[in-house]
């Protein structure tokens, strides 16, 4: 792990991100769909994702895992890895155990670019749901994509949520915590979602004009962060993979 990170001072990981977004979409790359262990006692899910871009010289298949009650065993919720192998041989590269982080970092780098390409110019404050790594990652990336440092949260438990106020403050924010979703709605114009939700979180009456949502925490069938009439009145849906919002 220390590996991995050491690696990573000092890359900017905006342009390498997008540039593998376009080639996505530019048809470039070859990603089948995705596989998927879903467990119900405990609650958890494993996604295997594979793919390469055409004339690269490496394909990648990664194992990515969150299970929600890890907590109560003093582990943390998500893990996981990634293989490398050179494409023209099928040679293994290198194993990277990562335990999530590059995925972690993947994710929030993903909801900067599309904050910097989508989000109103003027934002008031960043509206969170949820607070773990990704309620910490993905507002931390906003920075200077963003000139905001007004932070709104919702958690479902007290005490991660006095936790995060508490982190996020000692990195510079003003955090205030709210008693529901709706409120947070109600003092954002940037809200990023990042839960495991299966019941709607926010509806569309409580999203104002104008504003942009990154919702990244409904990654399998049966969760749902935010009710469809928001996406039916949105002017701009955009998805990274149309195929896997399916």
């Amino acid at each position: 792990m220390d590996q991995i990170k050491s690696a990573l001072e000092g890359v900017d990981l905006m342009p390498l991100i997008e540039e593998g977004f376009v080639a996505y979409s530019d048809g470039r790359s070859v990603v089948p769909p995705v596989g998927e262990l879903v467990f119900k006692n405990p609650p958890g899910d494993v996604h295997i994702k594979y793919g390469y871009i055409q004339g690269d010289e490496y394909y990648c298949i990664k194992i990515a895992s969150g299970f929600y009650d890890n907590e109560k065993l003093g582990l943390p919720g998500g893990s996981g890895m990634m293989l490398l192998f050179r494409q023209q041989t099928g040679e293994s590269v290198c194993v990277l155990h990562d335990e999530a982080y590059l995925t972690d970092i993947r994710t929030a780098v993903a909801g900067a670019i599309s904050a910097k390409l989508l989000a109103p110019e003027d934002v008031s404050a960043i509206g969170v749901i949820g607070t773990g790594v990704q309620a910490r990652l993905q507002v931390e990336h906003l920075d200077g994509v963003v000139a905001c440092k007004e932070v709104a949260v919702w958690g479902r438990t007290p005490e991660k949520v006095t936790l995060y106020k508490s982190d996020m403050t000692s990195k510079g924010y003003t955090v205030t915590v709210c008693d529901s979703p709706a409120i947070v709605a109600q003092r954002s114009n940037l809200i990023v979602t990042t839960t495991p939700a299966t019941e709607p979180l926010l509806s569309a009456n409580d999203i104002s004009p104008g504003t942009h949502i990154t919702a990244m925490g409904s990654d399998t069938h049966e969760k749902r962060e935010l009710d469809g009439a928001i996406l039916a009145s949105a002017d701009l849906v955009v998805a990274d993979s149309i195929p896997q919002c399916r």
